[in-house]
């Protein structure tokens, strides 16, 4: 796996979007960032790839000290970039959502991480300077501090990135992607035979699993 801590940002690339967004400039929001402390924020690095008509970003295989034949799509030449998938809790519609940052946003969380533990205890607003699709977009973050509750990251609903927002693979899985430009389970279907009509009938969960498309991180929230 290819996860990395704040003390090896520098290592790795750069940055995209994902399904909590503020959409124009001045919009703002209350969130929750889902870590205890700052020993929980970790970053992720990724290959942006093609199935079919569909973007998905699939987790690298190796550290950047390990050799390139670890991971299939190093080895391959295919482009990596670092992100983070930050687990937020959005006090306007109550759900927890991720946020996909670049890794220049370590600096931005970091910052309130070790001023407020829990970090989940601690509301934040954020507010988006600059318009829709501008790649100068940055955001402020304003940590309400008279409204700390330390509330931990157990009190809310729980999500998870992996398998939503980026995809995690075998080596075999690559290699296969690879030779195929698809992965195994992409091609099949699963079926069992209804023990009633004697049907074929695909077996449930065995469908091919749907991928978000993915725009800028000038566009994530």
């Amino acid at each position: 796996m290819a996860r990395f801590g704040y003390s090896e940002v520098d290592n790795y690339g750069a940055p995209k979007n994902n399904y909590f967004n503020l959409k124009d400039d001045g919009d703002s929001s209350i969130i929750r960032f889902l870590y205890n402390d700052e020993n929980e924020i970790e970053g992720t690095t990724v290959h942006e790839i093609k199935v079919g008509d569909r973007t998905m970003d699939v987790e690298c295989l190796r550290a950047y000290n390990e050799p390139v034949e670890k991971c299939p799509f190093c080895n391959a030449n295919m482009p990596v970039s670092a992100k983070m998938y930050i687990p937020v809790y959005d006090e306007s519609s109550k759900e927890s959502k991720i946020w996909t940052r670049g890794k220049k946003f370590f600096d931005k969380i970091m910052n309130i991480a070790v001023r407020y533990r829990p970090l989940a205890g601690v509301p934040v607003e954020v507010i988006r300077n600059g318009r829709a699709g501008e790649k100068t977009t940055r955001y402020e973050l304003m940590p309400r501090g008279e409204d700390r509750d330390n509330k931990k990251v157990i009190d809310f609903p729980e999500i998870k990135a992996e398998g939503m927002a980026f995809q995690v693979k075998s080596k075999e899985d690559m290699e296969y992607y690879l030779r195929n430009g698809a992965f195994p389970q992409d091609n099949q279907v699963q079926t069992r035979q209804d023990a009633q009509t004697g049907r074929e009938m695909p077996v449930r969960g065995s469908y091919p699993r749907r991928t978000p498309n993915y725009g800028s991180e000038e566009d994530s929230f």
